[in-house]
């Protein structure tokens, strides 16, 4: 079983731990603000990689209609293994 003193640690240690969770925070605010692109070259020369970079530019409608209308098995060549006797 925890002890008297230990006990009366506990207050302390969570205090503690509220304080350090508030510095953090505060550090990852304090590093959003000072964000600066790696090569403000390349933001200049392609603007749009500030937006969504990874979004497609299709519609779901568009991208749908891509992949459906593809033949599936037009490159597929499969060769199965010889069967060992």
């Amino acid at each position: 079983m925890m002890d008297q003193e230990g006990i009366n640690q506990v207050p302390d240690s969570q205090e503690q731990v509220k304080e350090l969770i508030e510095m953090v925070r505060e550090l990852l605010r304090e590093r959003e603000r000072n964000i600066e692109p790696e090569d403000p070259y390349l933001i200049e020369a392609l603007p749009s990689i500030e937006e969504d970079f990874l979004r497609t530019p299709l519609t779901e409608e568009e991208r749908k209609e891509a992949t459906q209308s593809y033949p599936k098995s037009l490159s597929m060549n499969y060769l199965p293994p010889t069967l060992n006797d």
